[in-house]
């Protein structure tokens, strides 16, 4: 059985009932089936607004307690400060570092929405401008469907 998504609301109920029957109906010894019910990740607008504000930051400031930034950084940087683990590790060449395990795209709405409100803070203490969330007026927001 391929992987099938469904938004769970009152009026899906009957289809999600539906699709636990048909797993249950296939099952065979040995096979297995798996439910995942869970809030919904973030949204495409949340995602451009994230990049837009990385963008923004890193433009204002390319470089961090001495380590030269780009989106991808500042991005793990937040995340750390979410409360979200990271762990870095040098490059092949040792010439850098590489955050491993953060994926922006597992947040929630809600956790998302934290993050957002996290950047905003930080440069609101920091005295980073920010002039806009419209990732249309950003070079660094990543292609549609890309990994975030």
């Amino acid at each position: 059985m391929a992987r099938h998504l469904l938004k769970l609301t009152p009026g899906q109920r009957d289809n999600a009932h539906g699709w636990v029957e048909k797993a249950l109906h296939m099952w065979q010894p040995g096979a297995a089936f798996v439910m995942e019910i869970r809030e919904p990740t973030r949204s495409d607008e949340q995602n451009r607004a994230l990049w837009s504000l990385l963008g923004q930051i890193q433009k204002a400031r390319p470089v961090h307690n001495g380590v030269q930034m780009d989106t991808e950084t500042w991005k793990c940087l937040f995340m750390h400060a979410l409360g979200r683990e990271v762990r870095f590790v040098p490059t092949l060449d040792g010439s850098s570092m590489l955050p491993l395990g953060l994926r922006s795209s597992r947040l929630t709405k809600r956790e998302f929405s934290d993050l957002i409100e996290l950047i905003l803070a930080w440069c609101a203490a920091n005295e980073v401008e920010i002039q806009h969330f419209d990732a249309a007026n950003d070079d660094h927001a990543p292609a549609r469907g890309a990994a975030a």
